[in-house]
């Protein structure tokens, strides 16, 4: 996924949270703080998300056997 894509998609969920959240509690500083602490946990799933598929590409190229051209 590429950072633009990532980055639009963050801040419209960011969006929409940020204004149903603004319509329950009606509160600016409520509002700020849980949309400040959504986009810290979303920040935190993508890094973890990228970090399982490099390890996971690392492990599937050391268990895959290399081939070795005979001479």
């Amino acid at each position: 996924m590429s950072f633009l894509l990532f980055l639009r998609g963050l801040i419209i969920v960011l969006l929409a949270f940020a204004i149903s959240i603004y319509l329950l509690t009606e509160s600016l500083w409520g509002t700020f703080v849980q949309t400040l602490i959504c986009g810290i946990l979303i920040q935190i799933g993508y890094f973890v998300a990228v970090m399982l598929l490099v390890w996971r590409s690392v492990s599937k190229e050391s268990v895959t056997p290399k081939s070795h051209t005979a001479r």
